[in-house]
């Protein structure tokens, strides 16, 4: 089955269905949501101990509002009753804001292949297919880890598979590989069972004296590790590029060709770079890793195509968070409606510039603090 929109977006996570509903709020009404999954779904599968690094603060009244909301005028925090939600929570958040304000959703979806066309794209999916002018990438990362300088990466287990962490039940330490959020969650969940564990990696979040979460642990994160440090030890200045497996002994090799032999299988926390999808990786010219946008977000060799979520770097800036990348939604959808010659809603574009829900210019981003 054919299906004619004018907006078509990718992934149903906080990204997508964010900006579905600033699309939707500003009066951009001929769009479709697309996921392979359900609504929320990465948030679903993450392991039941993981739990959001940034707090949910209700101060909306006051024009900022909840540091993990997708719209202006909602609060997973309040939604959930907690502070530092589940995935679970979160992606039932993200089903309510989608039924309430109406966005249209297939889910369960799986797409199968992207064609650029001379007036848009065809996304062709499992069971339709998508014609749209404009396409929205909203794929997020968790999907796709960053395995490319890892060799022997399935003698890993992914810090995104980890579930309960009861296949570490019986043992006393056990190997990470990544010293950011990730890695240092894994091995604080470990402690908390009196299991040891080691981080590798080439440098370590908790080190940074960077103000800038993207580049440092989080004070959530932190807090958490001075209450179990003594049970974690961390090697810096050590690139793994290999696992392997010797007569059922685990051995990690660094790129300076040091070995490392660890007791079981490692878990693997080393980041993610959605650009790795076969469905959008020709359509976006990449860079180390990640997409290449101009200043509307928009990839630099397919005209009409944005990228929003946690894997947009703009002009120097990380916007891997929910409060930052959320800031790109309504903008996105305002240039769209400038696009296409449609009116918009200019009672709801200013709900966004009001709530800060509306960043123009990145150059205002600096992180530092005075003390």
């Amino acid at each position: 089955m054919k299906i004619n929109k004018l907006v078509t977006i990718i992934g149903a996570g906080p990204a997508g269905i964010g900006t579905a509903t600033a699309l939707l709020r500003l009066g951009i009404e001929n769009i479709q949501v697309i996921d392979k999954g359900e609504i929320g779904q990465s948030f679903l599968d993450w392991n039941t101990k993981t739990r959001f690094i940034s707090p949910s603060f209700n101060t909306n009244g006051f024009g900022f509002p909840d540091m993990n909301a997708i719209t202006p005028d909602t609060s997973p925090g309040y939604y959930a009753d907690s502070e530092h939600l589940s995935g679970e929570s979160y992606a039932e958040y993200l089903t309510e804001v989608a039924h309430y304000f109406k966005v249209p959703v297939s889910t369960n979806e799986t797409i199968q292949r992207i064609e650029k066309t001379k007036d848009g794209y065809i996304v062709y999916g499992e069971f339709n297919n998508y014609h749209s002018t404009f396409l929205i990438t909203a794929l997020g990362d968790v999907s796709y880890p960053d395995q490319k300088r890892l060799s022997g990466y399935k003698h890993g287990l992914r810090y995104t598979e980890l579930g309960d962490y009861a296949c570490f039940a019986n043992q006393e330490e056990v190997a990470i590989i990544g010293g950011n959020e990730s890695g240092f969650d894994a091995a604080i969940q470990l402690a908390k069972m009196n299991i040891k564990s080691t981080i590798y990696t080439s440098t370590a979040g908790i080190d940074s004296e960077s103000s800038d979460p993207s580049q440092s642990l989080s004070l959530y994160t932190r807090e958490r590790y001075r209450e179990v440090a003594d049970f974690i030890t961390i090697y810096t200045d050590i690139r793994v590029t290999e696992i392997a497996t010797v007569e059922n002994q685990y051995i990690l090799t660094s790129e300076e060709d040091e070995t490392f032999p660890i007791p079981g299988k490692p878990i693997i926390a080393t980041g993610y770079s959605n650009v790795q999808s076969p469905l959008i990786k020709n359509l976006f010219e990449i860079v180390e890793d990640r997409a290449v946008l101009n200043s509307y977000d928009e990839s630099t060799i397919s005209k009409n195509l944005f990228m929003v979520g946690s894997q947009v770097e703009h002009e120097g800036v990380i916007l891997c968070f929910i409060y930052k990348y959320r800031q790109r939604f309504a903008y996105i959808a305002n240039e769209i409606a400038r696009r296409a010659s449609l009116p918009i809603d200019p009672l709801a574009l200013q709900l966004y510039k009001d709530y800060q829900m509306f960043l123009e210019d990145l150059s205002c981003c600096d992180t530092d603090c005075a003390c």
